[in-house]
């Protein structure tokens, strides 16, 4: 185990090699290979505007001015867009109007959105149920606070599943306990459970594991509790100091694994659609491990997939058959932000 770690530690610490051979590989297209101690380490390419590792990544594609949220089917992905179609009703922060930010499906093929359904409300912070039917969202006025719905992808038909502006309106707020029924926090630290048919039941939270784990591991110090697809493991951030948090793997009865990576933020990691493997971006803002990796939860094995992928917009999100990888940052172009959407395909 002490080994393994070493090891993982011996990679993360040249990324700052990485990042400086970042530029000069976008104008060169050429590989850069790192090594330490004499012995090849890893192989880097700078094909597109981020470099990554060809010998974990088969390519990456990248989709400019697309907001990708997550997957609707293998060629298909959930994102949010201006909708246009309505009127300019959404205030902006300078007293402006704009358009509101409703959700749409994106053809990854033909780059293609179509509107799932509009409205005039913000729909942000989106979670695709298991078998991809269903969408909870948040209906938000203000990009900070909403409603929870469910909406039904085959009729539209919407839901309300929250009391009015109760939730924390990101993607981060609310998952999918099977294909019907979905678990989210208010805003006042209550728990609860609801049903397609609407039905909201308030759950105790000493009967709720997510909550049962952030207060074995250091309460508010546990930034996230993210349980795999099979309920089996759970994927916990804490923060260790002001400047450092920590990333670790626990069962149910909280049984703690190794601490796998440690860094500044380290913010929206998704687990593999089989429980076997988890993606997550590291930042650090001194010298130290930065970029986009991936763990294989039982070998403990890490991999660097890319050295800038770390300070994205919002949760890593594998595709249904787990050998894709979704992941939106922002980047700054001519003084305004600007979405980016990048598809990554693992090699087995």
């Amino acid at each position: 185990m002490k080994k393994k770690k070493l090891s993982l530690w011996m990679i993360l610490t040249v990324t700052s090699v990485f990042i400086l051979s970042g530029c000069w590989l976008q104008q060169q297209n050429k590989n850069v290979i790192i090594e330490k101690n004499n012995k090849k380490i890893t192989v880097l390419t700078g094909k597109e505007d981020v470099v990554t590792n060809e010998l974990a990544l088969k390519n990456i594609v990248r989709y400019e001015g697309i907001q990708g949220t997550d997957w609707l089917n293998k060629d298909t992905i959930l994102v949010e867009q201006k909708n246009t179609e309505l009127p300019k009703t959404a205030m902006t922060f300078n007293g402006q109007y704009t358009y509101h930010i409703n959700l749409y499906s994106f053809d990854l093929n033909t780059k293609v959105s179509k509107i799932i359904s509009g409205e005039e409300n913000g729909q942000i912070g989106p979670i695709v149920s298991p078998d991809k039917k269903h969408i909870f969202y948040k209906q938000s006025s203000d990009g900070t606070t909403g409603t929870g719905y469910i909406i039904d992808l085959m009729n539209e038909k919407k839901i309300k599943v929250s009391d009015v502006d109760k939730l924390f309106a990101f993607s981060t707020e609310g998952r999918w306990l099977n294909n019907k029924e979905i678990n989210y926090q208010t805003i006042d630290h209550q728990i609860y459970n609801a049903n397609l048919n609407g039905k909201i039941t308030k759950v105790n939270p000493n009967s709720d594991i997510e909550y049962s784990l952030k207060k074995k591991f250091g309460g508010s110090n546990v930034e996230w509790v993210i349980p795999s697809p099979n309920q089996k493991k759970f994927a916990i951030v804490r923060k260790i100091s002001q400047t450092k948090r920590e990333l670790f793997i626990t069962d149910a009865k909280g049984r703690k694994t190794t601490t796998l990576a440690k860094g500044t933020q380290i913010f929206g990691l998704s687990w593999s659609p089989n429980s076997k493997k988890v993606a997550f971006p590291i930042v650090f803002t001194g010298k130290g491990e930065r970029g986009l990796f991936m763990v294989d939860v039982d070998s403990k094995k890490i991999t660097q997939l890319s050295t800038d992928l770390d300070e994205i917009s919002g949760p890593i999100s594998w595709s249904p058959t787990g050998k894709k990888l979704l992941v939106t940052k922002v980047k700054v172009m001519n003084n305004k932000n600007n979405f980016v959407t990048y598809i990554l395909t693992i090699k087995k």
